[in-house]
């Protein structure tokens, strides 16, 4: 794949310029506090369930439909605690190591490694794009100014294309605040970077001279403050703006150092300066870009933040080391924490952590009394929050009750009623589909593809044994999707996958410009997602009709599953939540491909799909802790896919003038694009944030939204469309009026040319009658 709008590019700095040197108040120089420390740190199946005998009876009446076996009231202490798996995966994935090798001075403890998180930049390539923990990102500063780069960049430097409304912002590149550097590094040779306690969570990244001196800054998404801490080294703090002053302030405690810098952007910032007990420090300007210490501290803390809140006094001298998460589900209620392990020590006992809005909008009420007045801006999450914390307490609605059937948000349709007249509708779709080739159709040299083509004929297949329960359909469609199952599952599909020992994950023989980057680990939760979902849909069906095909290709199945959405470390064959960021609310869908606006993701439909999958498969094997990991993912991303991908007329959150595009296109941590990466026709931007239009759709997709959407977008083109996006945006339609969608699918100059490949007509009248 390609992407064609990079960056503009800017000025890196401000010009330096002279100022006189500045000495911190004498109070400063008397440090006592202690050294921080930084630690280095299968359930059964369910039963069977008979509906009844099948019928192929042509009479059809009126039915209402109720096939759901979601687990609505049952609640878990911790949903997180046990792996899917940890069996090695299955031989037939030949092992290979990856092209892409590990960056030197990496501990990794045994574990896979994550490759589309958000520290995930400075692993590859020449290491030097940023790692986004918002608000600030880090970088390796490889110039003159040596160390790691520091940037903080406000709303009001955002940077629009053209356009009304803007195709595009993005934040500047390359604008370094401060740079954690130290007059060691004689020169840029001298410098390495290590990295530690690599999560899902956290990355602890060194900036090395050598074992003993190095500088240490852990990255938590959301941190407070850009913390490095000194290990036998001598503190130069550059700044390539520039300072304009820099002023010794009141300290919190004694041990604490506290300045008040203003840049020559005239941003003023924040630096504390935890010094351990019974050793000394002085800082001074040396000039217009650098401060510097008067000699060789070990365990000494630097942090910086762009705000002068008294409040912040309190969380001085503390940061996030790391991140654990733990969750629970009970009824339609969805609760997780994200629990931060602390370094150091602070008059608050806390540390300082900004939250985004879809976080605060979740907050449970004993977050109310951490929050102080202080905010920042990210670039593309809007403004954030701090609070003085070491959880983050959340709660979220969760679809325990959406299980296979059509829902919808709309008001008064309480669940699928067919009239006699769409059952006929559906049959008649049904009768043709259900003989479709699907093992041909599916035989690509693209995973994707492939799965898209098993979850069409898996929903048909659903409509057949639910709907129609026409046991002549099911049967023909059933064999012909477990022979198509079959080539995958055998792994002789045109590009077998493997298993890569480098990073730790399942991956295409292809090379890396196919399957839109599979290989190295772009889109994966896409790509499985759709297959782990129709497996489910399949082994519904197989068992309720007394087969067992579940049991005998469940390991398959969960080893796709581990792939993308591994719930455990004890699972060392695959990293944890590959592609779920819990901190974001939304999966990340670049992998191993160096990007100088950070991880992306363009489809937040599909990353939807992905987590449906998740909850369908766990219910369908019995795994209430995974089924409820999907529903919880679902929860939070109802919220942060509305505020960052989905805009109503009266979202905030992101820039207004950026609302009326309705959809972010591509959502970069740096950037938000109005494009694709194929295309920049409008139903191609829109529609990507929309397909499958599958039973979860109206969960995410209010029918508010899309009738916005429609009116603002798609009804003025949607008659100019003439291929497979036309059925998406008419589909998608039924989620705010199913009647003119049905109408739409069942009416006479209806053409098939109007189906995506991975759409059927079938399930498009099976989910649009459901609410007429």
């Amino acid at each position: 794949m390609s992407y064609q709008r990079p960056p503009m590019p800017l000025p890196e700095e401000l010009a330096s310029l002279h100022i006189s040197n500045v000495e911190p108040d004498a109070s400063h120089k008397l440090p006592n506090l202690t050294a921080p420390s930084v630690p280095i740190r299968r359930p059964p199946a369910l039963p069977p369930r008979f509906l009844g005998n099948s019928t192929n009876s042509k009479t059809l009446c009126s039915a209402r439909l109720n096939t759901s076996e979601m687990s609505a009231t049952t609640q878990a202490d911790n949903i997180f605690q046990s792996p899917i798996s940890t069996d090695a995966p299955l031989g037939i994935f030949s092992r290979v190591s990856h092209p892409v090798p590990l960056p030197a001075n990496t501990t990794i403890s045994g574990k896979a490694t994550e490759t589309n998180k958000f520290y995930g930049n400075m692993l590859i390539g020449d290491q030097t794009n940023p790692a986004w923990t918002h608000p600030y990102s880090f970088f390796w500063s490889k110039d003159a100014y040596a160390g790691l780069a520091v940037s903080y960049i406000s709303a009001s430097q955002r940077v629009f294309g053209g356009g009304n409304p803007p195709e595009y912002f993005f934040g500047p590149a390359g604008l370094r605040s401060f740079v954690f550097g130290a007059t060691d590094f004689a020169n840029v040779g001298q410098m390495s970077l290590g990295f530690t306690n690599l999560t899902h969570l956290q990355a602890h990244v060194k900036v090395i001279k050598n074992q003993n001196q190095f500088i240490l800054v852990p990255l938590v998404q959301g941190m407070g403050f850009a913390s490095a801490v000194y290990y036998n080294m001598i503190p130069s703090l550059f700044s390539p703006i520039g300072y304009k002053s820099v002023v010794g302030v009141t300290s919190p405690r004694s041990g604490i150092q506290k300045y008040k810098i203003v840049l020559q952007n005239n941003v003023t910032w924040s630096l504390y300066v935890t010094v351990p007990s019974g050793q000394s420090l002085a800082l001074a300007l040396s000039n217009a870009n650098q401060i510097v210490g008067n000699k060789s501290v070990n365990g000494c803390i630097f942090q910086l933040v762009p705000d002068t809140n008294s409040a912040i006094d309190a969380a001085a001298g503390c940061y996030p080391n790391s991140g654990t998460l733990s969750g629970s589900v009970s009824g339609t209620t969805g609760q997780y924490t994200i629990s931060y392990g602390l370094s150091g020590s602070s008059n608050g006992g806390k540390t300082l952590m900004y939250a985004c809005p879809h976080h605060v909008a979740s907050f449970t009420s004993a977050m109310a009394s951490r929050r102080i007045n202080s905010s920042l801006d990210s670039v593309t999450m809007g403004k954030m929050t701090g609070y003085l914390t070491s959880t983050f307490e959340l709660q979220v609605n969760v679809p325990s009750q959406i299980g296979f059937d059509p829902y919808s948000a709309i008001s008064g349709k309480s669940g699928p009623q067919y009239s006699a007249d769409v059952l006929n509708n559906i049959r008649a779709a049904a009768q043709s589909e259900a003989n479709g080739n699907v093992v041909n159709e599916s035989n690509v040299d693209s995973m994707y593809f492939g799965g898209k083509i098993l979850a069409k004929y898996a929903w048909t297949l659903y409509s057949c044994q639910y709907v129609l329960k026409d046991s002549n359909l099911v049967n023909t469609l059933m064999g012909n999707l477990k022979s198509a199952f079959s080539r995958f599952i055998n792994n002789s599909q045109i590009l077998p996958l493997r298993y890569d020992t480098t990073w730790g994950g399942i991956i295409s023989s292809g090379s890396s410009s196919q399957d839109f980057g599979n290989s190295y680990y772009n889109d994966h939760h896409f790509h499985y997602g759709y297959h782990v979902l129709a497996a489910a849909i399949l082994a519904k069906v197989d068992r309720d009709n007394g087969g067992n095909w579940l049991s005998q290709n469940r390991t398959w199945v969960e080893n796709l599953l581990r792939d993308y959405s591994n719930t455990n470390s004890a699972d060392q064959y695959f990293p944890v939540f590959r592609s779920f960021d819990w901190f974001a609310g939304h999966s990340w869908a670049k992998g191993l491909f160096p990007s100088g606006d950070g991880k992306d993701e363009e489809s937040s439909s599909e990353d939807v799909n992905a987590a449906y999958a998740v909850k369908l498969w766990g219910n369908v094997t019995g795994n209430q802790n995974l089924e409820n990991i999907g529903n919880l993912e679902l929860g939070i991303m109802q919220g942060s896919l509305n505020s960052y991908f989905l805009y109503l007329d009266n979202n905030t959150v992101e820039p207004a003038q950026i609302i009326p595009n309705k959809v972010s296109g591509i959502l970069f941590e740096n950037k938000i694009d109005h494009t694709t990466y194929f295309g920049t026709e409008l139903q191609y931007i829109q529609m990507i944030h929309a397909i499958p239009i599958t039973s979860i759709s109206s969960f995410i997709r209010s029918p508010t939204f899309v009738d916005q959407e429609w009116n603002e977008k798609l009804a003025a083109i949607v008659n100019n469309v003439q291929d497979g996006w036309r059925g998406i945006i008419m589909l998608n339609r039924a989620l705010s009026d199913p009647s003119s969608s049905y109408s739409f699918f069942a009416g006479s100059s209806f053409s098939n040319n109007y189906l995506d490949p991975g759409q059927s007509k079938t399930w498009s009248l099976t989910y649009s009658g459901a609410f007429i």
